[in-house]
């Protein structure tokens, strides 16, 4: 064989080995900025951020009566995968500064190393199929905490996220190929020529308060959690409801943060608590573009009773201690706001919710108390009970037992490392 044709044989072999190990990140990136993403691109779209981040999952919750798939994306910081690729790099940078004699101190990994309680914070869009501003909001939340993390870090620090970004697949494809107003599922209603039951409307919360007809765009079901999208919901937040902190449900288009009730009039107990946080993301948004949203309940604002919400069952049900509707924009713009619109609205939207997100950590800090404690970005449990009583007796003035008690369990090397955190999906 000639040699010009030997040295063409091998690099033609040194590009194929070099496809197959880089194949499973040629995944195409669509476009969620500036377009309306269909459902296919929008699943794409998060294989492609899996295949990239070490800190994201794909949680498939479940299938749509025409069989399409109902994906959660979680983005979690603080996972074990995303530690250990963290000391990876901080590893391998260091053996790189050692053979190139630099004398620069590497940084420690800055990581979360607080105690994981409630710190999740549950985002869902698309629950009605007309509201498709609400899925390029929830795809831009997704690309802010991904794509543009380090934006974000002190805020991944501290919070774990799960998006759905669209909670009923088969109307909201339906919207784009026959009726761009359809509201409800696919799901035909049995005995009954109709189609669609509305999905906000089919929890099991005050499911029975008020009658509802199958023809109707608000219509609740024949029974609660009688659709696979609404089951779907119910099954990751019942998995969640220990972790959960913070849940923010996005619809369009009456410019308001809204809190509960909606089967009532009345107000909950902590609906101080709940108009703090919804001022927070008011104000936030107000400040950036001078958009002015209303705050309010939800019964009070829309002026009607909502029965069989998912944020009342949330609230009600799954005992989340914070739970909004965020109503985005506008009345002006419609459903389905031209393209040029998206992208600024998203980014709007996101500042608002960014600071919804820091005031509810705030509001409600997920520390379990002094039965948890972290040690160089690793969690502990029980690790402090054993050294609180020999620490009371030798507590100086200027620090507490508690911090005394920590101090000498970590410079003893006592404390018990066990793995502590929120149920997976």
């Amino acid at each position: 064989m000639p040699v010009s044709l030997k040295r063409r044989t091998k690099k033609r072999t040194k590009k194929t080995v070099s496809y197959a190990k880089f194949q499973k990140l040629l995944v195409a990136r669509p476009d969620v900025l500036h377009g309306y993403l269909r459902h296919d691109d929008i699943n794409r779209y998060l294989e492609y951020l899996k295949n990239r981040y070490s800190f994201v999952q794909i949680h498939v919750l479940g299938m749509s009566h025409e069989r399409r798939q109902l994906k959660a994306i979680e983005i979690d910081w603080n996972c074990e995968k995303n530690l250990e690729a963290i000391e990876r790099e901080r590893a391998r940078r260091a053996l790189l500064n050692r053979t190139t004699l630099t004398t620069t101190p590497l940084p420690q990994p800055s990581v979360c190393t607080e105690p994981r309680g409630r710190n999740t914070v549950f985002i869902e869009g698309g629950t009605h199929a007309r509201e498709w501003i609400t899925v390029a909001v929830a795809l831009n939340c997704i690309y802010q905490l991904t794509e543009k993390h380090m934006r974000n870090y002190e805020l991944l620090r501290k919070l774990r996220f799960i998006i759905v970004p669209l909670a009923n697949p088969d109307g909201y494809e339906y919207t784009f190929v026959k009726s761009r107003r359809w509201r409800k599922n696919r799901r035909p209603i049995k005995h009954s020529r109709h189609i669609g039951t509305d999905c906000n409307r089919n929890y099991d919360f005050h499911w029975e308060d008020g009658p509802s007809k199958s023809g109707r765009n608000t219509f609740k079901g024949v029974k609660p959690f009688s659709e696979p999208e609404t089951r779907a919901m119910r099954n990751i937040l019942l998995k969640q409801k220990d972790s959960l902190l913070f849940f923010l449900s996005l619809h369009s288009y009456a410019e308001s943060i809204m809190y509960p009730w909606g089967y009532s009039k009345d107000l909950p107990e902590s609906w101080q608590k709940l108009e703090k946080l919804a001022l927070a993301g008011r104000n936030a948004i107000k400040s950036y573009n001078g958009r002015h949203y209303r705050v309010g309940s939800i019964a009070k604002l829309t002026k009607r009773r909502i029965s069989g919400s998912i944020v009342d069952y949330v609230f009600g049900v799954i005992n989340v201690p914070l739970a909004l509707v965020m109503e985005l924009p506008s009345h002006a713009l419609g459903f389905q706001p031209p393209a040029e619109a998206i992208s600024p609205i998203g980014h709007e939207s996101w500042f608002g919710i960014r600071e919804m997100c820091k005031t509810a950590y705030d509001l409600e800090p997920p520390f379990p108390g002094l039965e948890e404690t972290v040690h160089n970005g690793k969690l502990f449990v029980n690790a402090v009970k054993s050294t609180l009583q020999q620490a009371t007796a030798t507590t100086t003035v200027n620090k507490p037992p508690t911090y005394n008690a920590l101090m000498s369990a970590m410079k003893s090397g006592d404390l018990v490392k066990q793995r502590h955190g929120p149920p997976k999906c």
